[in-house]
């Protein structure tokens, strides 16, 4: 009996296709599975909890209207020139400020935690937010420093966009700062603390 042979438009390839597998290339791929690549973002970002930061409040002006974020991704990249990078998600700021090329730092106080909260979209402060204005961009009010950036470079990274802004205008006081650690904010003796006890 001669062998079988397939019918028209039908291949092993097809077969593979309907079982959800693809055709061999020769290439051996490991590729992480969702669930790993999702457990690997939540153990890095334990990790990162350790490193205890300051907060921001990044804000910026669109046609009369304050956008502001909180953020803890922000540091120093350069004196001279003065530069400074904030990282952003996909997120509104990120949407605005190829717009509006300028944006504003606010290092936060110990008692400003309902604003960073506030800014981070996790409950409404109980007392609104105040800024003074420099240049067309708002400040808030409190804040241990002020930062006024020009944008002058964008670069992706990864599921983040880092935003490197020239200092414009600078500005500090004494004071306190608010920190973030382990997921949470609080002042120095509350950080203090928690590390103790963990």
């Amino acid at each position: 009996m001669p062998p079988l042979r397939p019918s028209p438009g039908h291949s092993r390839g097809s077969d593979q296709s309907r079982r959800g597998l693809l055709p061999p290339t020769g290439i051996a791929t490991l590729t992480p599975k969702a669930p790993a690549v999702d457990q690997a973002a939540r153990e890095l970002r334990t990790v990162m909890g350790r490193f205890a930061t300051g907060v921001t409040v990044i804000t910026t002006m669109h046609r009369d209207t304050i956008h502001g974020m909180t953020a803890n991704a922000f540091l120093s990249v350069s004196l001279r020139p003065p530069l400074v990078l904030v990282s952003l998600g996909r997120c509104r700021m990120g949407e605005m400020l190829p717009r509006t090329k300028r944006y504003g730092v606010s290092v936060l106080a110990n008692d400003q935690e309902q604003f960073a909260a506030h800014f981070a979209a996790q409950r409404q402060s109980p007392v609104p937010p105040t800024f003074t204005n420099h240049d067309g961009v708002p400040l808030l009010d409190g804040a241990l420093a002020h930062l006024v950036c020009r944008v002058v470079d964008v670069h992706p990274a990864g599921d983040h966009e880092l935003w490197i802004g020239e200092v414009e205008h600078r500005y500090e006081r004494d004071g306190e700062p608010l920190l973030f650690y382990t997921g949470r904010f609080g002042t120095l003796r509350e950080v203090q603390d928690r590390a103790d006890q963990g």
